[in-house]
């Protein structure tokens, strides 16, 4: 076998959220994009759910847009987040059982 597993580091933490984030952002804005090209009285209905008059107009493209982009950036976010904690607990369980090459140097400190 021969592969080593090493525990996750903080810059490769960052790394990961931040390209989550990007990413998720990215493909929010698309989606965002075609959704008000498709379908724009669903993005005028979000816009303005109650019809109320006097609110000025929008365009829809655009609000698709934004509002994809900022739903992607959260969620992408929060995913990136997520693994990061994912990868935090695993690291800590192989330690815990002494799987990771460091754990063998300190034996003593379970007992």
């Amino acid at each position: 076998m021969g592969a080593t597993l090493a525990m996750i580091r903080l810059p490769q933490a960052i790394v990961a959220v931040m390209s989550c984030t990007l990413a998720a952002g990215a493909a929010g804005g698309i989606v965002g994009a075609g959704v008000g090209r498709l379908a724009p009285d669903f993005v005028l209905w979000i816009y303005n759910p109650l019809g109320q008059a006097g609110i000025g107009a929008v365009d829809p493209t655009g609000f698709g847009t934004g509002l994809g982009i900022v739903c992607g950036l959260l969620m992408g976010c929060g995913t990136g987040l997520f693994l990061v904690a994912v990868l935090a607990m695993r690291d800590a369980y192989l330690y815990r059982v002494r799987l990771l090459p460091h754990a063998k140097a300190r034996e003593d400190d379970f007992n």
